[in-house]
């Protein structure tokens, strides 16, 4: 029981000290970039986003596969043959009749390339059918994908086996063939593998998925019925639920009076609308989000403050840990920092540990900068000042027994 009461009341030291956090990403401008965010320890990865072409999910069963369509790819099945017409395959009629694929903003497991699977078939998973006896998935459909740099390429997906896709693409006069494959095994612990098709290149641009809770980034959805339009918003991880509140206090709204949603685009982008009048973004007034850790049951809240558009791509908005588990309910060694991003290189961490340890930070370079002592005397706080160091971003770790805790912490 008193341990119980120890952790509650740290916990409420914890929200208390840190309270409302302010922070930014920036997409840079026509939003090029996305960013990987993790509510407790902020940006993960800031990554330039147009330089892929098609992604491959990873996890064991997964078989989703997405095209990059915010910078402009487009993907069509090919109506008048299956496989057996790779040499024949013409796009004639393709502008007038041809459907355009698009990824799902709702799911990360249904891609461009899974839009054509036969509804009343299970194993039919878009671009190929499932079997049962060699669990491998074939390819049966031939498409042809509109590149970002406006180029087109006939492509098919060969087959999907023992964690690799193979599949080929060409000129649509079948001249520069190539055969490629991304194997699963590759992109260990992340969503997705990508590859260019224009560079001919597999490209790990991802962070592990267990790092990240939602992105920021353009993507494509549906704006009315029939029409797709590029946007720029959040989507969620796997693995996390979000509740919109809109037309509250933000101060006092309770979270428990909304519904926890598994659509990864409850965020997503209207959050925001332009102005005309003055030629920039208006936010709208009390609405904020809850964004639940499934695995933990950790709630935070985030609203947004600004947004300054395509000309920086900077969007600013506050967070707040509100609800859930804590670190300081977990048993094992844990360790946070605030305020994160520091303003003036000073620091508070708080800590536990089993056994005495010795904390490192590190450059993104990998050199070490700094260290300081962990103590085994149960929760502690000690205060950091980092203003030797420069401004930019580390990452803070120590090992405790078997166990390695690692806390990204931006200096300004």
């Amino acid at each position: 029981m008193k341990k119980t009461i120890l952790f509650i009341g740290l916990n409420f030291i914890f929200l208390s000290a840190f309270g409302q956090i302010a922070d930014s990403v920036l997409l840079g401008p026509s939003y090029a970039n996305q960013s990987f965010y993790n509510f407790n320890t902020g940006e993960v990865a800031n990554v330039d986003n147009n330089n892929w072409d098609i992604a491959f999910a990873t996890g064991g069963m997964g078989s989703s596969i997405r095209i990059n369509g915010q910078a402009g790819t487009m993907l069509y099945v090919y109506p008048n043959g299956d496989t057996t017409d790779w040499t024949s395959l013409d796009t004639t009629g393709m502008s007038s009749s041809w459907t355009a694929l698009n990824n799902s903003d709702k799911s990360w497991s249904l891609g461009a390339f899974d839009q054509n699977a036969d509804p009343n078939n299970s194993f039919d998973l878009g671009w190929g059918t499932y079997s049962m006896i060699t669990h491998h998935i074939t390819g049966d459909s031939l498409h042809v994908i509109k590149l970002s740099d406006g180029s087109y390429r006939k492509l098919q997906m060969i087959k999907l086996a023992s964690g690799t896709y193979n599949f080929k693409y060409a000129n649509i006069d079948g001249s520069n063939e190539t055969v490629a494959s991304v194997a699963k095994s590759s992109f260990t612990d992340k969503n997705f593998g990508y590859y260019s098709i224009q560079t001919g290149t597999e490209i790990d641009r991802e962070p592990l998925s267990q790092d990240w809770s939602i992105v920021f980034t353009k993507y494509v959805t549906e704006i009315m019925p029939g029409m797709t339009y590029g946007v720029t918003g959040v989507l969620s991880n796997n693995g996390y639920s979000v509740a919109k509140a809109s037309g509250v206090d933000l101060a006092n709204v309770d979270h428990n009076a909304f519904t926890f949603e598994t659509d990864i685009n409850t965020i997503g982008y209207n959050w925001k609308s332009f102005n005309m009048a003055s030629f920039s973004y208006d936010l709208q007034d009390s609405l904020c989000y809850f964004v639940k850790n499934d695995a933990n049951g950790e709630i935070w809240k985030i609203y947004f403050t600004a947004f300054q558009g395509s000309s920086t791509g900077k969007i600013v908005f506050n967070k707040e840990l509100i609800g859930g588990a804590s670190i300081f309910e977990n048993p094992q060694s844990s360790l946070t920092v605030y305020p994160n991003p520091s303003a003036d290189k000073r620091v508070s961490v708080l800590y536990e540990v089993k056994n005495n340890a010795v904390a490192s930070i590190f450059d993104m370079n990998g050199n070490m900068v700094h260290s300081f002592e962990l103590n085994q005397n149960g929760f502690s706080k000690m205060d950091l000042d980092l203003s030797h160091l420069n401004s930019g971003a580390y990452f803070i770790s120590f090992q405790d027994g078997n166990r390695s805790v690692r806390e990204k912490l931006i200096l300004q």
